[in-house]
């Protein structure tokens, strides 16, 4: 399935490498089944920094820094405190519902707190690669840490874009867990949201955002596994009656495998629309979350050069620095072509 798994890499070839990867992730995979459009918008042409209102999200990111806290430390007070620390107040004051109100979100942290009982489970620890600041101390071989909120980069070989790049596959595991009786890993994700379906077995049953993280199980054991657990924990943001469930599945190896299949397939229909310098629009509409798309105007037009101004309106191109990933696995996707 892949050739080579490693540590990350030292900053400088990080960096040198950066223009080589389109750097895709679960999101923005959604993104291109749902509408291929929207997805070169976002991913092909230079954009300005971003001033959409990301309130719901950076509730979700203060949300999930206070439970990984609380899950490195044991302690409910240091995760309250960085929960506190990352909360984005000023954003509060201009939300016309208070559904993710820092109290509601309190409430929610502290629900899950006492949500499940992970006494038999410990952190799994991985070692990150050294930053700048570390090799310029003399400092090498990487620094052993809880595997929480752990950056990753997935390379797959054996497709090239029409623009000379290949296609990295990038994305966060939010905590790796470990049983010392059995040896078996765990991963979790944490899910927070206002939906009201009280069941949410369809949603995460064969959802794929934790597949690929069996690769970076297989890296911490040092050779191919069977199968591992994925965790989803859920948890509707309320300020009364937080709900948090704990949903559990099993992925394997054919689970793996259906995964890099299903990403060979969207690469190579992006090929196709790059080479034809054609990506169509949704066929369903352009609302979202009782919201019109973003791209709803741009979207009239198929003239480079104007889509380019309108998505810069006048400002320098963001340049995304990505982390620095812990783990950067080259996956051959034909290996028997070789």
């Amino acid at each position: 399935m892949h050739d080579e798994i490693s540590g990350g890499l030292p900053p400088e070839e990080n960096e040198a490498s950066t223009d080589r990867w389109l750097r895709v992730s679960y999101s923005s995979m959604n993104v291109f089944d749902s509408c291929r459009r929207k997805f070169e918008f976002q991913k092909l042409y230079p954009q300005r920094q971003s001033d959409h209102d990301n309130y719901a999200a950076d509730v979700g990111t203060a949300i999930h820094h206070g439970y990984q806290t609380f899950l490195v430390t044991g302690s409910r007070d240091k995760g309250v405190w960085a929960f506190l620390k990352d909360f984005p107040y000023e954003g509060e004051f201009m939300q016309e519902k208070d559904d993710r109100s820092c109290e509601a979100a309190l409430s929610t942290l502290e629900a899950m707190f006492d949500s499940t009982d992970m006494s038999e489970w410990e952190l799994a620890t991985i070692r990150r690669p050294n930053t700048t600041e570390e090799i310029a101390a003399g400092l090498s071989g990487g620094i052993e840490v809880p595997a929480v909120e752990v950056p990753f980069e997935l390379r797959f070989r054996g497709l090239t874009l029409p623009n000379g790049m290949g296609v990295a596959f990038t994305g966060f595991l939010d905590a790796l867990m470990f049983n010392a009786l059995t040896g078996e890993y765990r991963t979790l994700d944490i899910k927070t949201h206002r939906r009201y379906a009280r069941d949410a077995t369809a949603k995460y049953k064969f959802d794929s955002q934790q597949t690929p993280y069996g690769i970076i199980v297989e890296h911490l054991q040092g050779h191919p596994i069977e199968g591992f657990e994925v965790l989803y924990l859920d948890c509707f943001v309320d300020v009364a009656e937080p709900r948090v469930e704990l949903y559990a599945f099993e992925k394997d190896k054919q689970d793996i495998q259906e995964w890099l299949t299903r990403r060979v397939l969207q690469i190579q229909e992006l090929q196709r629309y790059m080479e034809m310098d054609f990506f169509p629009r949704t066929d369903s509409g352009c609302m979202s979350w009782n919201k019109p798309c973003y791209f709803l105007d741009v979207c009239e037009s198929r003239h480079r050069d104007s889509i380019e101004a309108w998505l810069l309106a006048g400002e320098e191109p963001y340049v995304r620095t990505y982390e620095q990933p812990w783990v950067v696995a080259e996956l051959d996707l034909f290996p028997e072509s070789e």
